[in-house]
């Protein structure tokens, strides 16, 4: 199967590889934090006090709009008539 791939597919499937890699250190990473926390305290701690993952997935399902954000383009019109003039000299 992978002699069919061509070889832009195989360096993709190598790269993802990597990638997997990275990520499962990255979890173990996170892990290890986890427990670092979890021993040394001095209180009884619950998962919430860790990782509130009920919290992230209200965030996901309801992400917070900002509606009263005002755009200014103002720099962006003085900035364009600027370019205008601007000409590359060359000396």
């Amino acid at each position: 199967m992978i002699y069919s791939w061509t070889p832009r597919q195989f360096k993709n499937f190598v790269k993802g590889a990597k990638f997997r890699t990275v990520d499962e250190y990255e979890h173990a990473a996170v892990s290890a934090m986890f427990i670092a926390k979890a021993s040394n305290s001095r209180k009884r701690l619950k998962l919430k006090d860790i990782y509130d993952a009920d919290k992230i997935r209200k965030k996901i399902e309801n992400p917070e709009v900002k509606k009263n954000d005002v755009v200014s383009f103002e720099r962006y019109k003085k900035a364009k008539e600027a370019m205008r003039n601007y000409s590359p000299g060359m000396t």
